[in-house]
């Protein structure tokens, strides 16, 4: 029977169930593949998609859980499901990790560190450090695929009233519209609009204007 990760993590509906999940460093470890590796395991070095894995020494013939080599003669590299990744070389148990990252998610305004810190025994610092990586792990390295919609806006609010300072006008004599940021997002429409269909992927990035080029 083949193990789905992804659907098992997505199962994790409460505290109860989050615990249960992630006291076995064994299946904490199929979830962080899962997530780095959705479509199959590959080479974080070279992008080959073939790999055998590694046999530790006091193990016997048993391989060494999550240490992989890739197949390819010209690199060879031996990797684990974090390596390159946000966690590479990480020294806390992957169970902090995702129970960092469940609370994260579970979180509709976000967490602070200081309550990420407390709710899995670590050093604010630590939290802190720990929420930027795990955003990046998740974070969509992969292209937008079929149909996109673009659309660009400004953020900010209404810069303060200085009676020294010119007016803005309307983009004209070389005057800036506004003094708020530019920024272009990127949506990308589902396959179906069928009620349950999964959303597309979305991002946004800050430019420095919004002409044409």
């Amino acid at each position: 029977m083949i193990y789905d990760a992804r659907a098992s993590l997505a199962e994790i509906a409460t505290v109860g169930d989050m615990v249960e999940a992630f006291a076995d460093d064994d299946r904490c470890r199929r979830l962080i593949e899962a997530m780095v590796w959705p479509r199959g395991r590959i080479c974080p070095a070279c992008g080959f998609r073939e790999s055998i894995a590694l046999a530790g020494r006091d193990q016997g013939r048993k391989a060494r859980p999550g240490l992989y080599q890739c197949s390819s003669g010209e690199c060879r590299l031996q990797f684990t499901a974090t390596t390159r990744t946000p966690l590479h070389s990480t020294k806390l148990p992957l169970r902090v990790w995702l129970t960092g990252l469940w609370l994260i998610l579970q979180s509709d305004k976000g967490i602070s560190s200081v309550r990420l810190a407390e709710a899995i025994g670590v050093s604010q610092p630590t939290a802190w450090r720990m929420g930027h990586a795990l955003r990046l792990l998740v974070t969509r390295e992969q292209a937008v695929a079929g149909t996109v919609e673009i659309d660009d806006l400004y953020i900010g609010g209404s810069p303060r009233k200085d009676p020294d300072r010119p007016r803005l006008g309307r983009g004209r004599k070389g005057q800036p519209r506004t003094t708020k940021t530019a920024a272009l997002t990127i949506v990308q429409r589902p396959e179906s609009l069928d009620e349950g269909t999964q959303a597309g992927a979305a991002g946004a990035r800050v430019v420095d204007d919004l002409s044409e080029r």
